[in-house]
């Protein structure tokens, strides 16, 4: 046997490992502000033109901002607060609601910032609601909070109704002869608030949701060892799996594992030459 045979083992454990670890650099978790972006989520940028990441979906690029203060969906008036991975869901606020002046903006249809795309309003947001413009008695109670600003020559009034559901007022929006308004909050929040923290509410935001079927399960390729991608041609999710081939399956499991082409053939060459 030729001396330099005894090395091929090792060389070829070291081109596996040079090719695992170049798929798994290119996309590194990333970081904006206090947020950690990863599959589906990945960091895109507003001052280059660059193609969709195969790192995350393209419906959940992220751009950072103002020193990491500010990450939005690809520049939109959409913010992102915060991330929660295990639910699939994100706390995020609209900048038009979320300013110092966001209660002169509640006419403002937070529901088509998001028809297009990929996210759903969650059930577990409440209803804070706006009544503006009354032709009739003031709204009364000790449920409803004096919202007038100084944007508007007449009274307006805040309440919270029930679970936020678009196109379904709640219901005592149609007891007062008044224009109404509403935009969704973080149920959690408003569970200890009133209607007269409507400003902090509508700052801190509301919750988002997003399927599994439509990015892919990313939980179970990363349970099998792998990690999670994306093919904007193909439009498709797929798992990159430890040996750096891309799976057949959405996991790496129950697959037998073995040498990239590449390396299978590089291999070959060397033997070849050597014999």
């Amino acid at each position: 046997m030729h001396p330099t045979l005894l090395f091929l083992p090792l060389l070829a454990s070291l081109l596996l490992l040079l090719l695992h670890d170049h798929a798994s650099a290119d996309c590194e978790p990333a970081a904006c502000g206090n947020l950690t972006l990863r599959y589906p989520f990945w960091l895109g940028s507003s001052t280059s033109s660059q193609p969709p990441s195969p790192c995350g979906h393209p419906g959940f690029e992220v751009w950072c901002a103002d020193d990491g203060r500010v990450a939005s969906l690809k520049g939109s008036s959409i913010h992102v607060l915060s991330i929660d991975y295990t639910n699939n869901s994100l706390v995020a606020c609209h900048a038009k609601l979320a300013g110092d002046d966001g209660v002169c903006k509640i006419d403002f249809n937070v529901s088509s910032s998001i028809a297009l795309s990929l996210f759903n309003i969650s059930p577990q947001n409440r209803a804070l609601c706006f009544l503006y413009n009354c032709s009739g008695p003031a709204p009364s109670g000790p449920e409803y909070a004096n919202a007038t600003a100084n944007c508007s020559s007449t009274p307006s009034y805040a309440y919270l109704g029930g679970d936020y559901y678009w196109g379904r007022p709640p219901a005592p929006i149609a007891t007062w002869r008044c224009q109404n308004a509403y935009v969704p909050v973080l149920g959690s929040e408003a569970a200890v608030m009133t209607a007269a923290n409507y400003s902090r509410l509508l700052k801190d935001g509301f919750v988002l949701d997003w399927e599994v079927a439509g990015v892919g399960d990313c939980r179970a390729c990363n349970a099998s060892g792998g990690q999670c991608r994306y093919d904007s041609a193909a439009t498709e999710f797929w798992c990159l799996c430890p040996d750096g081939r891309r799976a057949a399956r959405p996991t790496c499991a129950g697959e037998s594992h073995h040498a990239p082409p590449l390396a299978h053939a590089l291999r070959t060459r060397m033997c070849i030459h050597l014999q």
